[in-house]
């Protein structure tokens, strides 16, 4: 943990992206986020909205730095088609 963040590394942690609901749009988050946690293990879990018309999608992984954890909300943020991270 440092001054700069509560976050103790590594930590277990889920990113949250969500825009509309696409065939595509879970393929994509994937792929925005897989090039920053190189080859650590992952799972990916989604949610469509209650009008099906947004869909949010979870990628949890071990953040290993600060400066990773940057690069993943920096890749999403982006995107055009992601419309909020959490």
């Amino acid at each position: 943990m440092t001054e700069e963040t509560l976050i103790e590394f590594p930590s277990d942690i889920a990113v949250k992206a969500m825009g509309l609901n696409t065939v595509d749009f879970e393929q994509l988050i994937t792929d925005l986020v897989t090039p920053h946690i190189a080859n650590q293990e992952f799972t990916v879990s989604t949610l469509p909205s209650k009008g099906d018309k947004y869909l949010s999608v979870s990628v949890r992984f071990t953040v290993t730095s600060l400066e990773q954890l940057h690069a993943v909300y920096a890749a999403l943020k982006k995107e055009a088609r992601v419309l909020y991270t959490l």
